[in-house]
């Protein structure tokens, strides 16, 4: 027979024996669910860049279409190699002519302006 003193030792042996395995147990959860967390937040993430891939995706797919077109093909034609279609003449204007009509201005704001306010838009050059 085991004496009190071994039983009682035996007891606390097998008490601290368990909350250690308890202990173990808690600390593998909180673990799992730090894992669960970062799997979620890639599985977002991941998420939103197939969104923004996928939208990258139509604008490619719209700009390929439009590039077989035969509206493209004209286009190219007309800007790049300077063609024309049978009985169109085509006009070449000066460039000068062209940074003279964007040079005017498109508002009629600076009409009521004050004198001073003029002037100070010339020296700050607004």
């Amino acid at each position: 027979m085991q004496s009190p003193g071994v039983e009682e030792y035996m007891r606390k042996v097998f008490l601290y024996l368990i909350i250690f395995f308890q202990i173990l147990l808690i600390i593998s959860l909180v673990q799992g669910i730090r894992a669960s967390l970062k799997s979620q937040q890639r599985v977002s993430t991941l998420t939103a860049m197939r969104q923004s891939l996928e939208e990258t995706r139509q604008k490619l797919l719209q700009e390929y279409q439009y590039v077989q077109s035969p509206y493209y093909l004209e286009e190219m034609a007309r800007d790049q190699l300077h063609l024309s279609k049978p009985g169109e003449t085509v006009v070449i204007v000066p460039q000068g002519a062209v940074a003279t009509a964007s040079a005017a201005p498109t508002s009629t704001e600076h009409l009521y302006q004050a004198n001073w306010q003029k002037w100070w838009g010339v020296i700050t050059g607004e």
